[in-house]
C-alpha cells in the first residue's frame, strides 16, 4: 500500500473492524444492468476469500453503501459480512456500527473511493481509498491501495491489517484446514 500526507495516529495492530463501500472498492464501479430490472455487479474472489478466511476470529467486517442492491447482499451474505447499511449519511451509519460493536472509531478502518465516503473516512483511526480512487479522498486517506477497487483492494487492506497483527492470510487458511480435520 502507498503511504500518503494524512498521519496515521494508530498502530494498525489495534484495528478490530474494516468497512467498505461496495461500487468502486468492492466492485469496479460499474453498474450492469439487465432486462427485466435485473443487476449484475463483478466482486473480486482474491477479496471474497481474505473476507471469509479473515472474518470473526481476527477482524469484523461491515459495509456502508449508498446504493441498496440485491446483488450486494447476497454476496456480502455469502462471505459473512453482518453488518450491511444502506445510507446516505455515513457517518451517522458508521457511528451506529461502532456503538453496536463496542469499538471505538480509532479501532475501525474504512476503505473507500469516492465523496460520499470521505465524511466516514475522516471519522476513523485508518483511511484507506482505492487505486483508481477520486482524488478528493486523497487528504482524508492514510494509505492508497495498489490494486484497483474490484480487482483486490480489499485483500490488500485485510493483507496490510493482518500483518501488523503478526498474522497472515496463508497461516489462517492453513490453521482452518488443520482444525477442520480434527472435527
Amino acid at each position: 500500500m502507498l503511504r500518503l500526507q494524512r498521519k496515521l495516529e494508530i498502530n494498525p495492530a489495534s484495528i478490530q473492524m474494516l468497512i467498505f463501500d461496495v461500487d468502486g472498492v468492492m466492485t469496479d464501479n460499474r453498474m450492469i444492468f439487465l432486462k427485466d430490472n435485473q443487476e449484475a455487479k463483478a466482486f473480486s474472489a482474491a477479496d471474497g476469500f481474505a473476507i471469509k478466511t479473515a472474518s470473526e476470529r481476527y477482524l469484523k467486517f461491515g459495509i456502508i453503501t449508498a446504493r441498496g442492491s440485491e446483488v450486494t447482499v447476497k454476496r456480502c451474505t455469502e462471505l459473512g459480512v453482518g453488518d450491511i447499511v444502506v445510507a446516505w449519511d455515513k457517518i451517522s451509519a458508521l457511528r451506529e456500527l461502532a456503538r453496536k460493536h463496542n469499538l471505538d472509531l480509532n479501532q475501525i478502518g474504512y476503505v473507500g473511493n469516492d465523496i460520499p465516503d470521505l465524511v466516514a473516512m475522516e471519522q476513523v483511526g485508518f483511511a484507506v481509498c482505492v487505486a483508481d480512487t477520486e482524488p478528493e479522498l486523497f487528504p482524508v486517506s492514510h494509505y492508497q491501495t495498489e490494486r484497483l477497487g474490484g480487482k483486490g483492494a480489499c485483500r490488500e487492506v485485510i493483507s496490510f491489517v493482518l500483518a501488523a497483527k503478526g498474522l497472515d492470510l496463508v497461516k489462517i487458511y492453513r490453521e482452518d484446514i488443520a482444525n477442520a480435520k480434527t472435527r
